[in-house]
């Protein structure tokens, strides 16, 4: 499986380069920026997330989804908990709790275990924008905001994906075929964007924040992997009669081995944190995890067996 993680983060790091040449070239703005951001998550992830829910139904799957619900809630947990005792910074807080599991678990999911592993990773997504529209706005700015949760566009997709799923048809060919051409930009789409991010970064920003960025890195990449590759090796004892359990687990821990979540400097930019910062933690945990998902998963292979 390791091998198969390897050549798509290879193929999702060629695409990354090629939005980085770009944003280079033509001098990418943040207006530009914000756009394509708000383009990907807003219109283009509902699309595939409806995508991957448009099947015939089937109980065990919908059995399958629910535990990975309960699973990730408990990763979630345990990966706040952590950023809670390494450090007082709310930027560092988020970026341990919360991955990228839309921009880069999607299309890597997709690229290992294909449209079927998108439908599970469909739980991992549902736990994490209700945990970071509620616990990370919290710390964030004081409040919680439900509205945001129930109008999360993403959230929306879900229900309406679930809804197709458990009913007794599926999408027509005139309807399905857009959406699928529409999902299928998620991939190429979340890669230029990182890309495109990439390239905001000045040498000045990373000397000043280079000691905090590494911690931040290694706890979010290696500390809260090996903690949850224990915590899946248990639950697949625990449950081994669970259809594809294993399946279903490293779906769980790609995902909860992704870069820190790109939503981090647009809340830190809403709430006058630093985005220098935030953004800085992205870009290179992004970086960094091209070589640490690899090895992490071949671990993972060789415990959980």
């Amino acid at each position: 499986m390791y091998i198969l993680v390897t050549k798509q983060l290879v193929t999702m790091g060629l695409i990354a380069v090629g939005g980085f040449i770009f944003a280079k070239i033509f001098k990418v703005n943040e207006e530009q920026r914000k756009f394509l951001s708000k383009l990907l998550l807003y219109f283009i992830n509902p699309f595939m997330v409806v995508k991957s829910f448009n099947l015939e139904f089937n109980s065990d799957k919908l059995v399958q989804l629910g535990f990975i619900v309960l699973i990730s809630l408990v990763i979630h947990a345990v990966m706040i908990l952590l950023g809670i005792l390494s450090s007082r910074e709310q930027v560092d807080r988020l970026a341990t709790a919360f991955t990228n599991c839309g921009f880069i678990g999607i299309p890597l999911i997709r690229g290992v275990f294909g449209d079927e592993g998108v439908f599970y990773l469909m739980g991992y997504l549902v736990v994490f924008n209700v945990l970071i529209w509620t616990y990370g706005f919290y710390i964030m700015s004081g409040s919680i905001n439900l509205k945001k949760i129930i109008t999360n566009p993403n959230i929306i997709a879900v229900a309406l994906g679930i809804l197709i799923f458990c009913s007794p048809w599926i999408l027509p060919e005139f309807i399905a075929r857009p959406v699928t051409m529409i999902g299928d930009l998620n991939t190429a789409i979340s890669m230029i964007l990182i890309g495109v991010l990439l390239a905001e970064f000045k040498p000045a920003d990373g000397k000043i924040y280079a000691l905090k960025i590494a911690k931040v890195s290694l706890i979010r990449l290696v500390v809260c992997a090996l903690i949850n590759i224990g915590i899946l090796f248990v639950v697949y004892k625990l449950f081994p009669h669970i259809p594809d359990c294993r399946m279903l687990l490293f779906v769980v821990l790609i995902c909860s081995m992704c870069p820190a979540a790109t939503t981090i400097p647009g809340f830190a930019v809403l709430f006058n944190r630093n985005e220098t910062y935030a953004s800085l933690i992205i870009s290179f945990t992004s970086i960094f995890c091209m070589i640490s998902i690899p090895g992490l998963v071949a671990f993972a292979e060789f415990i959980i067996k």
